[in-house]
């Protein structure tokens, strides 16, 4: 029933590459994958896509928008952090922005590349511009850039990583009411008596005030729980395993949390490899 699908830069870097979502993935690697996913999907299905930083400078992420809107992408994200970029829940406060002035000079590059793949390709794509510096400049800043993304004409507006339910909505207070924005959640933990990790419905985002709710890696965060669940039924062998995995078989699936899902595609392994060979 989903009325849009998104492409996570996180999800194709962990089951394509099996590697964390530090930069890693290439331009070229995201594109064939968005191929096979367009091919697989209903035509009538928009398609957003994660473009990271655009892989690079102002040329590179003109030529991302190009491709991506060739090949009939219906959006585009494009987010503010310094390459190699890093998923904004795995850094934290420690996640590495680049200066306002930047970053509105990449969703301007963003904008005039979407108007000429129209202009010259006949091809229409969305910008979702997105800010990830809440957690490392606070959220008078996220509000300052997301004013910023609405007033250079992006289509989307998005920041990431938001601390509160209060905060969603005093960003959307502050933002044109024709404004159409995005709120994306991860479910960090399974503490339901905290607010902080408790996902909210696609309908409560909606009496928000957002037009988009983006569950990213809530799906990778089952798949791999069924994956432990059904690799438990065959090895652990206190359970006396037939060969078969068995609905009740004495492991229930539950979803994992989003630190073995981190554990699994390899962040510590990659952060302790460039600690222990001083190359920060």
């Amino acid at each position: 029933g989903a009325e849009a699908l998104f492409l996570s830069g996180f999800g194709v870097s962990a089951t394509r590459l099996g590697q964390p979502d530090a930069g890693i993935l290439t331009q070229s690697e995201m594109e064939e994958t968005c191929r096979s996913i367009l091919s697989a999907i209903p035509s009538n299905v928009p398609l957003i896509v994660d473009g990271d930083t655009g892989y690079g400078g102002p040329a590179n992420l003109r030529r991302t928008i190009r491709n991506l809107a060739q090949m009939g992408v219906a959006a585009v994200t494009i987010e503010d952090q310094i390459f190699p970029k890093r998923c904004t829940y795995a850094a934290g406060s420690s996640i590495r922005i680049i200066s306002r002035e930047e970053c509105f000079k990449r969703i301007r590059a963003a904008v005039l590349a979407r108007e000429e793949a129209w202009e010259k390709d006949g091809k229409d794509i969305l910008i979702v511009a997105r800010t990830d510096c809440r957690a490392a400049l606070g959220l008078e800043e996220a509000i300052e850039r997301c004013g910023g993304f609405e007033r250079l004409g992006a289509d989307v507006v998005y920041a990431e990583n938001l601390q509160s339910v209060e905060e969603y909505e005093t960003l959307r207070s502050k933002l044109r009411e024709n404004t159409i924005m995005m709120l994306a959640q991860v479910q960090l933990s399974f503490d339901t008596d905290n607010d902080g990790t408790s996902l909210l419905s696609a309908e409560k985002v909606g009496n928000m005030g957002f037009s988009l709710a983006l569950f990213g890696v809530t799906a990778l965060q089952a798949t791999v729980g069924a994956l432990r669940t059904v690799a438990n039924s065959f090895l652990d062998s206190s359970l006396g395993s037939t060969g078969l995995v068995e609905k009740g078989s004495g492991h229930h699936f539950s979803i994992s949390s989003f630190d073995e899902v981190k554990d699994t595609v390899g962040f510590q392994t990659l952060d302790d490899w460039i600690t222990d060979n001083s190359l920060e």
